[in-house]
């Protein structure tokens, strides 16, 4: 702040113990727990100025944030020093932060906004799709000619990104949120017990895959544990397979139904998962096991491949000398998809009231636009593990995991398109929930084809949503 500049700053901390499914530095997982923490802060100024000084200083402007960058979440001092850097540049604007880690505190909150009217200028909506119904109201803002208009973000912003959040696949024109930080999904491998097992290479392809997993069964390890009993592990694996099938375009369509989970190359990917399971990659209890326990297994040396998120190198650090990452495995004979592969952004939307406050918006998308900027999303990757959702940052290895500079190494030579959960691209909310008993369904007597057909039957029973 400036010196000189008189204060009144209002801290109110209230702390809350709750779960939620969120990645390092405020993004989306798979992944439960934490302690959460809702925080509201105010910064005022007392001074008194002339019109002519306010004009252009953002005096007697509010800005309200209603983010999951709070309490325990990693981003939260990340979030901080944003805000900060913001306020000392303009010290006259008032900061309101109403950001709550708390998934039921944050929805609730959200949803009582948009009933009063009173919706916040910049909001972590999670989820794909499922903005379309607040594009669709005015709730969230059209961002088109703001990324246009703004040279860093419009050049320097990952573009297949910032393609995830444009929503014309469900029937609404227009961009609708920024990606702020990015994590991909891979296989983490126990180096030692791939020598052990005499494989002296991770595997590119499914072929080479399965050799591994021969290799590691006869050395009397399980190759790959999945705690199917969150059924959202297999969800993922799904995802993976489809983008290596079918390609990012093909969840977009099965979104805008222009294409069906009944589709052969859908049902497909389904029954690669079946195959899987009856080779005996999975082991033999992997249906009974959670997603706590299957991470214990992989740290404990009892099976030798995890397939996750980002999110998880912070938990390898004790062992991540010993731990090495390979994408999802292409097939040969669709090597167009090879380089299709899994993103879960978190993304931060502007409250659709904006466009009839130009002075306003101005300054919100100037804070909002400071989360990507070159200087925020290097401290994202240093300090919370994330992938920059940029293609210019320079980083030093040295300053980072090492299981976090290979996914970088990965990301910038073989990613070229980024495809968030398939069930994301769909306005249903629940889709997620009907795919994931359909997986499990599949797992435990159904055929693929049946599989596929409860959850075509069921969305559409659901409704479009569009």
């Amino acid at each position: 702040m400036s010196k000189g500049m008189r204060k009144k700053i209002a801290v109110l901390l209230a702390a809350v113990m709750a779960s939620a499914g969120l990645s390092a530095c405020g993004g989306n997982a798979g992944a439960d727990g934490g302690q959460d923490a809702e925080s509201k802060t105010e910064t005022k100024t007392d001074e008194a100025k002339t019109d002519s000084e306010k004009e252009g200083s953002g005096e007697e402007i509010t800005i309200r944030l209603l983010t999951r960058m709070s309490g325990a979440d990693s981003g939260t001092k990340l979030k901080e020093e944003v805000l900060q850097e913001f306020q000392e540049k303009y010290p006259d604007i008032t900061i309101q932060d109403e950001s709550t880690n708390d998934s039921n505190s944050f929805t609730n909150q959200f949803k009582t906004d948009i009933a009063s009217g009173n919706v916040a200028d910049i909001i972590q909506w999670p989820g794909i799709s499922i903005m379309k119904e607040y594009a669709d109201t005015g709730v969230f803002l059209d961002l088109t000619d703001l990324i246009a208009e703004t040279p860093d973000i419009k050049d320097n912003v990952d573009s297949t990104l910032l393609d995830m959040m444009e929503l014309s696949s469900v029937g609404t024109e227009g961009t609708y949120a920024l990606p702020i930080n990015n994590q991909m999904e891979v296989f983490y491998y126990n180096k030692e017990l791939f020598q052990k097992a005499g494989i002296e290479k991770a595997p590119e392809t499914w072929d080479e895959f399965y050799d591994v997993c021969d290799k590691l069964k006869e050395s009397g390890v399980t190759p790959w544990v999945v705690g199917a009993s969150n059924a959202w592990r297999v969800v993922h694996i799904q995802t993976g397979l489809l983008y290596k099938m079918c390609g990012v375009e093909k969840a977009k369509e099965l979104g805008g139904r222009k294409a069906k989970w009944t589709d052969e190359d859908v049902v497909e990917t389904i029954a690669f998962i079946q195959d899987l399971a009856d080779r005996g990659i999975f082991g033999e209890d992997y249906l009974g096991l959670d997603y706590e326990t299957e991470k214990a297994m992989f740290v404990s040396g009892q099976t030798a491949m995890s397939f996750d998120g980002s999110w998880r190198i912070a938990e390898l650090k004790d062992m991540e000398d010993n731990v090495g990452v390979f994408r999802m495995p292409y097939f040969t004979d669709r090597e167009e998809f090879k380089d299709n592969d899994i993103a879960y952004p978190s993304q931060l939307e502007l409250g659709g009231h904006l466009k009839d406050e130009p002075e306003k918006l101005k300054y919100v998308w100037e804070l909002a636009s400071m989360f990507a900027s070159k200087e925020t999303q290097q401290r994202y990757a240093y300090d919370c593990g994330n992938i920059p959702v940029r293609n210019d940052v320079e980083l030093e290895t040295d300053k980072m995991s090492p299981l976090l500079a290979d996914l970088l190494t990965i990301k910038e030579n073989d990613v070229k398109v980024w495809g968030s959960d398939a069930w994301a691209y769909d306005t249903v909310a629940v889709l997620e929930d009907i795919v994931g008993e359909a997986f499990i369904g599949a797992l435990t007597g159904m055929t693929a084809d049946e599989a596929a057909e409860q959850i075509q039957s069921r969305l559409e029973a659901a409704g479009s949503g569009q």
